[in-house]
């Protein structure tokens, strides 16, 4: 529920080994060997996703009320300056999720680095880890992979914070590590990102953690952080902060480090004044679609093995680069134009058209249609747009 940007406030390549696709599955091509991940958070709720029934924090803040209309075409009141073409939405909503897994991989997107909260129980946190396994769960067989960020921020007021740490571990070793779609460089080494670290600021502390894995993730920590974890971190990752290119220029020409994850992303317009949740951060201008192209370029341009793009979906931060009424699919198709997949607009339209009928669809209980949609669903995931799109007009 915090600022992906806050703890830089707080705060002031060996070759890696490329990543194994599971079987089975139809890839999209790209012209880059680098591997583009996508940082996806788990944290939205509306009134049909939620337990309690109410809309989530991260609509609402702590001033806004989604179920005011205020714009053409049902637009909500959100806590965004940034509208998703699909409405304000559950995290955990299959149809949604297919919308979003697919739109990644048409872009060339080798998979998704899931902002984990942890097992901590507290506030929002359980529905968020459960959000995180609905995505998990339906990336199997998309070909795409996924890891995790680890918030160990989380961590604060748990009283046995290594206890806890060391519990979250257990679980990513059982839930996350087994599984063949997850991500793995260096050695073999599952990858695990962490935002900070913020509350572990030790080495000590990460071996204790660390102890609990029968072999140590290949762990990356924000850049300029890693000798909080020690021996322990094997590199950083680049992320949004307000010096822009300088920062971007300086981490990765003089940055030496075994390895290193650049970023991309679209610009930065928090709305937290707006919403009531303190002082805004800084500003970075999105100039259009410019600012994810540049920051793209230079990425691509470094010798780093991975890179991030930052956000899909955060909203709070306008960081998005999910489709939204105000840029449309502009940052999808710089993201696949840029890495070479002959895609565009007519395929990013397809699936979102597929969406809003399947929506539809559940709405109505029409079940014999719901078959039908799924066909084109299947035909999405299998890299049949041409056939996807003419059973969809015929249907």
């Amino acid at each position: 529920m915090f600022s992906r940007a806050l703890c830089l406030f707080a705060l002031v390549a060996i070759a890696a080994s490329g990543p194994t696709h599971p079987r089975n599955v139809t890839l999209v091509p790209k012209q880059t060997n680098k591997q583009i991940y996508i940082h996806w958070m788990p944290w939205f709720e509306n009134r049909q996703t939620n337990t309690n029934g109410q809309w989530g924090i991260h609509w609402t803040m702590a001033n806004r009320n989604p179920d005011n209309i205020i714009g053409p075409d049902n637009q909500r009141e959100i806590a965004a300056h940034y509208y998703p073409e699909i409405h304000p939405y559950g995290s955990a909503d299959p149809i949604t999720l297919d919308y979003q897994i697919q739109s990644m991989k048409m872009a060339g997107v080798d998979g998704i680095l899931i902002d984990w909260p942890g097992t901590v129980q507290a506030n929002d946190l359980p529905k968020n880890h459960e959000n995180c396994m609905a995505m998990i769960n339906r990336l199997e067989g998309s070909g795409l992979q996924f890891g995790v960020v680890y918030e160990d921020r989380n961590l604060e007021n748990t009283g046995d914070r290594i206890g806890q740490a060391r519990r979250d571990m257990e679980f990513a070793r059982d839930n996350f590590f087994s599984r063949g779609n997850y991500i793995r460089y260096n050695i073999n080494a599952p990858l695990m990102l962490v935002f900070g670290p913020i509350i572990l600021q030790s080495p000590s502390e990460w071996d204790q953690v660390f102890s609990v894995l029968p072999q140590k993730p290949t762990f990356l920590t924000l850049w300029y952080e890693s000798q909080d974890a020690g021996a322990n971190a094997q590199g950083e990752y680049a992320w949004i902060y307000s010096d822009f290119m300088d920062g971007l220029n300086n981490f990765y020409d003089n940055r030496p480090l075994p390895v290193k994850m650049g970023v991309a992303y679209p610009g930065f317009y928090d709305y937290y004044r707006e919403g009531g949740w303190g002082d805004s951060y800084f500003f970075i201008a999105h100039e259009g679609l410019t600012t994810f192209q540049r920051t793209l370029n230079r990425a691509l341009q470094s010798d780093v093995p991975m890179i991030q793009v930052g956000t899909w979906n955060d909203y709070g931060e306008g960081t998005m680069i999910e489709p939204t009424r105000e840029f449309g699919n502009g940052f999808l198709n710089i993201l696949a134009n840029t890495l070479g997949v002959p895609v565009g607009d007519k395929e990013f339209n397809l699936v979102k058209e597929l969406f809003f009928r399947r929506k539809d669809a559940e709405a109505k209980k029409d079940f014999a249609l719901t078959q039908k949609l799924e066909e084109v669903n299947e035909l999405i995931n299998s890299v049949q747009y041409e056939r996807a799109a003419e059973l969809l007009r015929a249907i």
